[in-house]
């Protein structure tokens, strides 16, 4: 059985930033650029946006129960298995 956890608030923003330095981190010299969209409406929704050399935007969209994976269209599968295991906690 799989507990939810729900994070919020300044943990949920804490442990995004946290997730976009790895990232950005790890994707120095694979990518054009990494940003980061923190939630300013209370809505405790915040977004890693990764924009590869292949032109492609995938956006990571982190909430309170989780996230979401949303990849470029030619995200290169190596991009894909770090951000994957970085956000997996790997």
């Amino acid at each position: 059985m799989t507990e939810t956890v729900t994070i919020k608030g300044e943990q949920l923003k804490r442990l995004v930033e946290m997730k976009f330095w790895e990232i950005e981190d790890a994707l120095e010299e694979l990518v054009e650029e990494v940003e980061l969209e923190l939630d300013e409406n209370g809505k405790d929704k915040h977004f890693i946006q990764i924009y590869d050399f292949t032109a492609s935007l995938t956006t990571i969209t982190c909430h309170e129960t989780g996230y979401h994976f949303h990849w470029g269209s030619s995200t290169p599968v190596e991009i894909k298995t770090i951000v994957e295991d970085i956000m997996d906690g790997e």
